[in-house]
């Protein structure tokens, strides 16, 4: 297991600049979204591969430069193709929102929501009204460098070769990026402690010098940030992507702590409400054991090997809060009817949140701290 090396340096934050593009839909307007290119993970199969993981653990992801050629493929590790997929570089918001409102609540069968940075994003809302106003902006529309010099902006949306393709995020989608920032060894920053800083600033728990950007939308106690808010750290890999507001992502559903995956499919749903029972959602035959159940709050300590959930990181085991080789990454859940999963963390328990994974609320659940972001998968 590597230890002592710069985890925020500006060498390893090179990894993550690649191409952001913006998305122009139906009504004009504009979404920034950012690519996340192809890459290889490992993941250790035995503990032999284990050593090279940031955990030290069975089950945890390295790099594929530390291959021993002495280890067996397949047997001591695997090898993961992932990324090529688009997604939102920040939370989705309004499109006419601003630094002090959310703007206007999306409605109708041609509103979408967007991604751009120093507004408020849109929160206080389902997961089932985030799947159809992030789906909708894919159904017609393109990147501006797909127009051709000339082109009539009015005449996009004539445009559908993304229909169908976007949407909100999926679990997998989600995990992978998080795979990404770990086999590289980015530590994840953003706001995850201001709404228990003592002014309620916006700011990463390890360092109260590390700041954001309130978010006027709510009263200042909250210690919630503008979408882009905060500084260079918490743009890697995505905006956000570690704090302030949760995120809804689809495609993993807990039924009586039964684990059910609908793997990468985006969008997987033929009604909006559809949860586990849907055809896109495969049974796995596996349930959640031998974790610290809902009400309590846990750190992973190790996650689960079997193929139907890697791309999930459900934990194999759980240790005390803020604690494990995993960055603290926070583990909650519910062992009664239909759970939602929840990503990413929020800004009120710090420690938690580098790679969180909440499983522990319903469908029809919503907050002012939780939020999402959509995927395309060209």
């Amino acid at each position: 297991m590597i230890t002592n090396i710069n985890r925020n340096s500006a060498e390893i934050m090179k990894i993550f600049e690649t191409r952001i593009a913006t998305y122009i839909d139906y009504n004009g307007n504009k979404s920034i979204m950012k690519w996340i290119p192809p890459f290889t993970a490992c993941r250790a199969l035995t503990s032999t591969a284990a050593v090279a993981t940031p955990s030290g653990t069975v089950g945890d992801w390295f790099h594929p430069s530390l291959i021993n050629p002495a280890w067996t493929e397949g047997t001591d590790y695997e090898i993961c193709g992932m990324g090529g997929f688009w997604v939102d570089m920040y939370l989705c918001s309004s499109y006419d929102a601003t630094q002090d409102s959310m703007g206007t609540v999306a409605s109708g069968t041609s509103a979408a929501y967007v991604s751009r940075p120093g507004v408020a994003p849109r929160v206080d809302q389902t997961i089932t009204h985030f799947r159809q106003y992030l789906k909708q902006r894919f159904n017609y529309g393109c990147f501006d460098f797909e127009l051709p010099y000339g082109t009539n902006p009015n005449t996009i949306d004539t445009i559908t070769k993304y229909a169908g393709k976007g949407g909100l995020i999926t679990d997998a989608h989600w995990f992978e990026i998080w795979i990404w920032t770990r086999i590289n060894r980015w530590l994840l920053r953003g706001n995850t402690n201001g709404y228990n800083a003592s002014n309620h600033i916006p700011q990463w728990h390890n360092d109260p010098n590390d700041i954001g950007i309130l978010d006027g939308a709510w009263d200042s106690s909250y210690g919630v940030s503008v979408t882009g808010g905060g500084s260079k750290f918490w743009d890697v890999p995505i905006s956000d992507f570690c704090g302030n507001r949760w995120e809804f992502t689809d495609g993993l559903r807990l039924y009586n702590a039964g684990i059910y995956t609908a793997y990468k499919t985006v969008n997987p749903f033929t009604n909006y409400t559809d949860g586990y029972s849907h055809a896109s959602f495969v049974n796995t035959g596996l349930s959640i054991s031998g974790v610290t159940s809902y009400p309590d709050i846990s750190s992973i300590a190790s996650y689960r090997t079997e193929p139907k959930i890697k791309l999930h990181g459900v934990p194999a085991s759980t240790t005390t809060p803020g604690h494990g080789g995993f960055d603290g990454q926070g583990f909650r859940y519910s062992s009664s009817g239909e759970r939602i999963p929840r990503r990413g963390g929020g800004c009120w328990t710090g420690a938690l949140y580098p790679g969180a994974l909440y499983l522990d609320f319903a469908p029809s659940d919503f907050a002012w701290d939780r939020g999402a972001r959509a995927v395309l998968v060209p």
